[in-house]
C-alpha cells in the first residue's frame, strides 16, 4: 500500500504535467509553420546573437564574454553583460546539426513548454490539480506571453519565464516549510532567471525580497497573536523567517557570480548611451488605461503616447478571473497560501500601475527602475499574477487544505475545467500569429556578410566600448566580407609605414586572439589592430628561435615581456607597441581579476549547492531509517 500510495501522487503529477504541455500546443503553431518571422521585432537579434554565440562555443570558449563581429568586426564584450542561459539551449541545437533558424525556434518552443510545466507544478502545489492546470493555461496563453513571442520575438525573456514559477515556488516552501534542497532549489531557480535575462532581475528580484520579508513579518506576527506561540521579538522574529530565504538570495548570487560580477563592475566600460539612448531611451512609453482592455493587435513598434501599433491588453478572460479570485482567496485557511496569493493580488495591481502615466512620478523617484527601458515591460509580472489568481478560481474545495489533493472526480467538474479551458484558448486565438516572410537582402539568410549588412541598415548590434568616441557606421572588415572575401587578420596594414622600418605577418586568428610576426627597426614602432579596447585584451612578446627550416609557428620562443597597450583617440581600437628586431606578438582576451573571482565564487557557490542537497538527503535517509526501527 505504501508503494501505491507513492506511485499515485506521481501518477496524477505527470499526468498534470502532460495535460499542460498538451494544451500549450497550441501556443507553438506560428512556430510549427515553415519559415521565419524576420519582421519581429528582435527576431534577426536572436537569430545573430545565437550565430556569434556559436563561433565563440566553437573556437573552444565554453563561457564567451567577446563578440568578435558587434560593430562591424571591430568586436564587443555583449556576452559579458548579457545574459547568455538562452542561447546555451540554442547551442546545443546548433551543435546536434540544426541551422539558426530552427535552432531559435525550437528554443521558443521550449519556453512554451517549459514555462507551461513549470508554472503547473508551482500552482498545483498552490491551487490542486485542476487549478495548476487553469493557471498554466492562462499563463501561456496571456497576451503579453504571446507579445514577447511573435511580436518582440525576445528570445531571452521568453525562455525566463519558465524559471520564474521555479523562482516564486522555491521562496514559497522557504517560507512554509524551510529545508536544505529547497534552499538549493530556491538558488538554482534564482540563478536560471538572472542567467536568461538581465532586465528580469530587476523585476522579479525586487519582489522576491519583499515576499521574504512580508512573509517572515507575517509569520512572526501570527506567532505573536493570542492564540500563537510568543517567544522572540518582532525583531529577532523576523530575522529568524527571513533567514532561509536571504540565505537562499545569497547562494544564488554565489551562483550567478561567474555573470553577474563582471556585468555589473564592468558595464561601464561600454558605451551605455547606445543600450539607455535613442530609441532605447525611458520615455512616455507607458500603458494609457485603454489599452489595458482593448483588442487591438498589431507588430509595429511601441512608440511614446497611446497610438502603438502593438497590442498591450492584459486578457479579458484573466482579468475577469483576476476579479473573482478576491471572492475565493479569502476562504482560503493556510497561512501561508493565503498570504501568497494575497500578495500577488496587491504585486498584480501595482504592476498594472506602475505601466501606465499615473505612476510617472515613481518611475522619477526610483531611477533603477529606468533600466527596464519601457514599463510595459512589467507584463512580465502582470503575467505571472493573473494567471496564479485565475487559477484559484477552479480550485476545488477552496476552505479546505491541502490543495494538492483537490482531483476532478465528478463530470460536472469536468465540463467546467473543459469549459474554461476552451475559454482562454479561444480567447487567445487571434493572438497567435506571427509574421512569417522571407528575410530582406539587409537580414538574411543567417551569414557574417548578412549580419554586417543587418547592422548597418537597423543600426543594431553596432556597439562599440567607452573608448570609442565614434560610433562606427561601416568597417574594411565588413566590406572585405560583402566582397566574398573572409576575416583572416584584424591587423590594420593601413597604418603600417611602408618605409621598412615594420613588418607584420599574421600566422593565425580566432574570435578571442591573433598571432602575429613582426619585424621593428627601432622601439618607437606599434601594430595597431581594428578590434575595440575592452578590460581583458592584453599582448604578449614572444622570442622567435629562427630557425630556417622551420615555419613560423615552429619558432615560437620563450614568453618576453607583456607589451604595452593604448588606444586610437576616436574609434578606441586597441594599438600596440613592439620592441626592436623580430618577435611573436600575441593579442588575446583573457579573463580580468572581476571576471576570475566571479568563476571562483560561483564554483565554490555551486559545490556548497550540491553539499546541501548531499546533507538533506542523508537527513531524509536517516529520519526513513529511524522511523522504520520505531515501527
Amino acid at each position: 500500500m505504501t508503494q501505491l500510495g507513492t506511485y499515485v501522487p506521481r501518477f496524477r503529477t505527470r499526468l498534470g504535467i502532460g495535460l499542460a504541455l498538451l494544451f500549450s500546443i497550441f501556443a507553438m503553431g506560428p512556430l510549427l509553420q515553415p519559415g521565419y518571422f524576420w519582421g519581429a521585432h528582435d527576431a534577426k537579434n536572436s537569430l545573430y546573437f545565437l550565430y556569434e554565440f556559436d563561433r565563440s562555443i566553437r573556437d573552444g570558449i565554453l563561457w564567451p564574454r567577446w563578440g568578435p563581429d558587434w560593430g562591424f568586426g571591430y568586436g564587443y564584450p555583449f556576452w559579458n553583460i548579457y545574459a547568455p542561459l538562452a542561447y546555451y539551449v540554442g547551442e546545443v541545437v546548433v551543435l546536434i546539426g540544426l541551422d539558426h533558424v530552427t535552432a531559435v525556434k525550437i528554443v521558443f518552443a521550449l519556453s512554451i513548454l517549459g514555462s507551461a510545466a513549470t508554472m503547473y507544478l508551482f500552482a498545483r502545489r498552490l491551487l490542486g490539480t485542476t487549478g495548476g492546470l487553469i493557471a498554466s493555461l492562462l499563463y501561456v496563453y496571456m497576451p503579453y506571453h504571446l507579445f514577447d513571442l511573435y511580436v518582440r520575438a525576445a528570445l531571452a525573456e521568453s525562455f525566463a519565464f519558465v524559471f520564474i514559477p521555479l523562482v516564486f515556488w522555491g521562496f514559497f516552501e522557504l517560507s512554509k516549510r524551510p529545508q536544505l534542497r529547497t534552499l538549493a532549489g530556491a538558488a538554482f531557480a534564482y540563478t536560471g532567471l538572472v542567467l536568461t535575462s538581465n532586465v528580469l532581475l530587476v523585476l522579479i528580484g525586487p519582489t522576491v525580497v519583499l515576499y521574504i520579508i512580508l512573509s517572515a513579518l507575517l509569520q512572526t506576527l501570527r506567532e505573536r497573536s493570542p492564540n500563537g506561540r510568543h517567544t522572540d521579538s518582532v525583531f529577532i522574529g523576523l530575522i529568524r523567517h527571513a533567514t532561509p530565504g536571504i540565505l537562499a538570495l545569497l547562494l544564488g548570487f554565489g551562483l550567478q557570480a561567474i555573470f553577474l560580477l563582471p556585468a555589473l563592475m564592468e558595464r561601464n566600460y561600454v558605451r551605455l548611451d547606445q543600450w539607455f539612448g535613442g530609441r532605447y531611451t525611458f520615455g512616455d512609453d507607458f500603458v494609457y488605461f485603454h489599452q489595458l482592455f482593448s483588442p487591438a493587435w498589431g507588430f509595429g513598434a511601441s512608440i511614446p503616447g497611446p497610438d502603438d501599433k502593438v497590442g498591450f491588453q492584459l486578457g479579458l478572460v484573466p482579468l475577469m478571473l483576476f476579479c473573482l479570485s478576491f471572492l475565493v482567496v479569502s476562504r482560503i485557511r493556510d497561512h501561508t497560501i493565503h498570504q501568497t496569493l494575497r500578495f500577488w493580488q496587491a504585486i498584480t495591481i501595482v504592476a498594472i500601475f506602475l505601466m501606465t502615466p499615473a505612476s510617472a512620478i515613481v518611475w522619477r523617484m526610483v531611477p533603477f527602475l529606468t533600466t527596464v527601458q519601457f514599463p510595459w515591460r512589467l507584463g512580465v509580472l502582470t503575467t505571472f499574477g493573473l494567471a496564479l489568481l485565475g487559477g484559484a478560481i477552479i480550485a476545488r474545495r477552496a476552505p479546505r487544505l491541502p490543495f494538492s489533493q483537490a482531483e476532478i472526480t465528478t463530470p460536472w467538474e469536468m465540463r467546467y475545467f473543459i469549459l474554461l479551458a476552451l475559454l482562454i484558448i479561444v480567447g487567445a486565438y487571434p493572438y497567435l500569429t506571427a509574421e512569417v516572410r522571407d528575410p530582406l537582402p539587409s537580414e538574411g539568410p543567417v551569414s557574417l556578410a548578412a549580419l554586417f549588412r543587418y547592422q548597418q541598415a537597423s543600426d543594431e548590434m553596432t556597439g562599440t566600448t567607452a573608448w570609442a568616441r565614434r560610433i562606427p557606421s561601416w568597417s574594411p572588415l565588413a566590406e572585405q566580407v560583402i566582397q566574398g572575401g573572409a576575416i583572416t587578420t584584424k591587423v590594420n596594414y593601413s597604418a603600417i609605414p611602408n618605409d621598412g622600418r615594420l613588418g607584420v605577418h599574421s600566422i593565425e586568428m580566432s574570435t578571442v586572439h591573433e598571432l602575429v610576426w613582426v619585424y621593428a627597426a627601432d622601439d618607437q614602432q606599434s601594430i595597431t589592430f581594428l578590434t575595440a579596447y575592452y578590460p581583458g585584451w592584453n599582448a604578449y612578446i614572444y622570442e622567435d628561435l629562427r630557425h630556417p627550416q622551420a615555419d613560423l609557428r615552429a619558432r615560437i620562443g620563450r614568453l618576453i615581456a607583456k607589451a604595452e597597450i593604448h588606444t586610437t583617440p576616436d574609434e578606441g581600437w586597441i594599438v600596440v607597441s613592439v620592441p626592436r628586431g623580430e618577435h611573436f606578438l600575441e593579442l588575446r582576451f583573457e579573463d580580468t581579476p572581476v571576471r576570475s573571482i566571479g568563476k571562483i565564487i560561483s564554483v565554490f557557490s555551486f559545490a556548497m549547492a550540491l553539499l546541501l542537497l548531499a546533507l538533506d538527503r542523508l537527513r531524509h535517509r536517516s529520519t526513513r531509517k529511524s522511523a522504520g526501527e520505531a515501527s
